[in-house]
């Protein structure tokens, strides 16, 4: 069972989080990055870049919600015609 599923920071790809705690190792199987859950943010041991937990679980949530916008402004411009 996943404690969380976020996006992997460099391809994009879901990433289950059996174990959150200080330390714990994180790999992404589809690219192979290693990320370290520490102080609250993963850090991204390829370029040392740190990233929240919240920034990464609404990666594609936010995408999504922008496409289902388009999707309502085109259906309300056929009523139209």
């Amino acid at each position: 069972m996943a404690v969380k599923i976020i996006f992997c920071p460099s391809c994009g790809e879901e990433v289950e989080i059996a174990d959150l705690y200080e330390g714990v190792e994180i790999n992404c199987k589809s690219c192979g990055c290693v990320m370290i859950y520490q102080e609250g943010k993963l850090l991204l041991l390829d370029t040392n870049e740190e990233f929240s937990l919240e920034d990464l679980e609404s990666y594609e949530e936010e995408e999504e919600i922008e496409e289902d916008e388009e999707e309502e402004e085109e259906f309300y411009y056929d009523e139209e015609y």
